[in-house]
């Protein structure tokens, strides 16, 4: 004779808060990601600005870490970049401040993107960047392109209108990751 025992399935982690309560921040293992934020730009900034001359295009966003040794893992997403005529030179660069009242400093800073032949080039930049503020005050972190060369414009989030059908938006997202 055979006996067959079924049980229906369950979510183990519900199961575990059911045992154990809620898991607090402090419980949660190296690793583990303690919050998100994003940050998203839906407007294109046409630049004229001259070289070296930071753009605040207006993508930025801030979080508060639980604990000071935590990790930030910073990605940009998705930030198209149109070059509107021929040996135009551009960086994008990111920059962090701590607290409110505090300084912004130049963090990272992508590759050079130039436009060769004809100008009018498009590049769809990203990245991430894992940080590690040290502190439990709150952390602000912003897109600040600028031309290094060349004195044509650039249309930072290029096409953000809608013009080809679709509308570009570009996201600055912060994750807290536990030490």
């Amino acid at each position: 004779m055979t006996l067959r025992i079924s049980k229906p399935s369950f979510n183990i982690r519900e199961k575990i808060n059911e045992m154990d309560g809620e898991n607090p921040r402090y419980k949660m293992p190296a690793g583990s990601i303690i919050q998100v934020v994003q940050g998203k730009l839906t407007s294109q900034t046409e630049s004229t600005a001259g070289q070296n001359t930071r753009v605040d295009v207006g993508l930025s966003v801030s979080m508060s870490p639980h604990f000071k040794d935590s990790k930030i893992l910073v990605e940009l997403d998705s930030f198209p970049c149109r070059v509107r005529g021929s040996g135009t030179m551009f960086v994008i660069m990111l920059q962090r401040k701590i607290g409110y009242n505090g300084t912004w400093r130049d963090h990272i800073a992508t590759g050079e993107y130039t436009a060769y032949i004809d100008g009018d080039d498009e590049f769809n930049d990203g990245f991430n960047y894992l940080d590690s503020p040290g502190t439990t005050d709150e952390v602000y972190y912003r897109i600040t392109p600028y031309k290094v060369s060349g004195g044509s414009n650039i249309g930072y989030n290029h096409n953000a209108s809608g013009t080809r059908g679709a509308y570009n938006y570009a996201t600055l997202t912060l994750m807290e990751i536990k030490s």
